[in-house]
């Protein structure tokens, strides 16, 4: 008789975000170990669908949604977020009294207790349903909770998340952090809980029978550089203009054969850069915009190299999911990130190079190494060894902790 699981995760397909993308992946493989009752929201008009990914995900999961009622205007929604923030100090405070009632119901006999964030309402009905029902718990961070540097907390918000955060990290039988940087974080703002001791660390993972076609670029003699994200608030565009307007200036002739790829969404503060740089540089900028999963996919396996872009810190804590897909997608690597932490480490360890936002010089030097000596890096490219990412070998690592803690 298989094993069953109850999963919360307010983020699952169809919603088409980075955390919704890792828990089609886990699924996939995670089914074919237990019988899966996932927990989760019902229709999010923050977010487009992405059908694809519920077949990604299988439909031998069985899916609980609960609804988060939002207005559908996007000028309505912002002015329902001000409100909601006013009056609560927890996000999602309709969806998280909804998964609570929705637990009452439950009748499954389970055997373990998943839960996953972002956001940390996830973790808030996991505690829920490990005082109801006894479980053994892995509780699973994709990101800080109440501790995340670019969302700092105040008030009655920083001590009710406070609150249900330290008895997250006490009562889960057992941690999962996505690199060491936020293990070590949390060990640190909670000393006395065992965060080292009851933790793992555990990268996202690529599904390596998504990717389509080996060929690189359009042929005809253009050089495409993707950047497969959002570039929003601190995470900006304008070191890599920077660095191609004084790449310029030294080889004009490999700017001149650079298409800049942007797929995702693209804050309007940054526009009128992006479309200045297109006009002074003499390179196209096709600004794609957000495009479901499975595509994005084919673009990383169709580009010549990839940027990894994010804000400025000192040390990076953050490990982006999508870093791990362009490894998948086995194209060389620029990393605009800090040189510090997870993806620095990590691309660094695949022999790429990784220079700090701030680093102008080093970017535009990068850029004349990546767009020079191509046809060498991208076989270099081809010979990464990646198996430690692939879903395959992730989701392994997760079954083992969830038969760890039931024991």
């Amino acid at each position: 008789m298989s094993k069953k699981m109850l999963m919360v995760s307010y983020y699952a397909p169809p919603i088409l975000n980075a955390e919704s993308i890792l828990v089609a992946k886990t699924l996939k493989f995670l089914a074919g170990h237990y019988e899966v009752d996932l927990l989760t929201v019902g229709d999010e008009t923050d977010f487009k669908d992405d059908p694809f990914l519920l077949e990604e995900m299988g439909a031998q999961v069985k899916a609980i949604r609960v609804a988060n009622p939002k207005p559908t205007s996007r000028v309505m929604r912002k002015l329902y977020r001000e409100a909601v923030a006013r009056l609560s100090a927890l996000d999602n405070p309709l969806w998280l009294r909804g998964a609570k009632k929705a637990l009452q119901g439950l009748d499954g006999k389970y055997d373990v207790l998943y839960s996953r964030s972002q956001p940390g309402a996830s973790h808030v009905v996991a505690l829920e349903a490990k005082a109801r029902l006894g479980l053994p718990w892995v509780a699973q961070f994709s990101d800080p909770w109440g501790h995340n540097p670019y969302h700092l907390l105040h008030g009655k918000t920083k001590e009710v998340v406070g609150r249900l955060e330290r008895q997250v990290i006490e009562q889960a039988d057992h941690l999962i952090f996505p690199t060491l940087e936020m293990r070590d974080l949390y060990a640190e703002v909670y000393p006395n809980a065992g965060v080292a001791e009851r933790s793992t660390v555990l990268p996202h993972h690529f599904d390596a029978a998504l990717y389509r076609g080996d060929d690189a670029g359009p042929g005809d003699g253009k050089i495409v550089m993707s950047y497969i994200g959002d570039f929003y608030g601190l995470r900006s565009p304008a070191p890599l203009v920077k660095g191609l307007t004084l790449l310029k200036e030294k080889r004009p002739d490999l700017v001149a054969r650079l298409e800049l790829q942007v797929v995702g969404n693209v804050e309007r503060t940054f526009h009128p850069l992006l479309e200045e740089a297109e006009r002074s540089l003499g390179l196209r900028v096709n600004r794609v915009g957000q495009v479901p999963f499975r595509r994005s996919l084919e673009l990383m396996a169709a580009s010549d190299l990839l940027l990894l872009v994010d804000a400025p810190s000192d040390v990076n804590l953050f490990l982006s999911s999508k870093l791990i897909d362009y490894l998948g997608a086995y194209r060389p690597i620029l990393g605009i990130t800090s040189t510090k932490g997870t993806a620095g480490r990590l691309l660094q360890d695949y022999g790429w190079q990784v220079h700090h936002p701030d680093d102008v010089a080093g970017i535009t030097a990068a850029l004349e190494t990546y767009l020079s000596e191509l046809p060498q890096l991208q076989e270099q490219a081809r010979r990464m060894e990646i198996d430690r990412f692939r879903s395959e070998s992730v989701v392994s690592e997760l079954v083992k902790i969830c038969e760890q803690v039931m024991r």
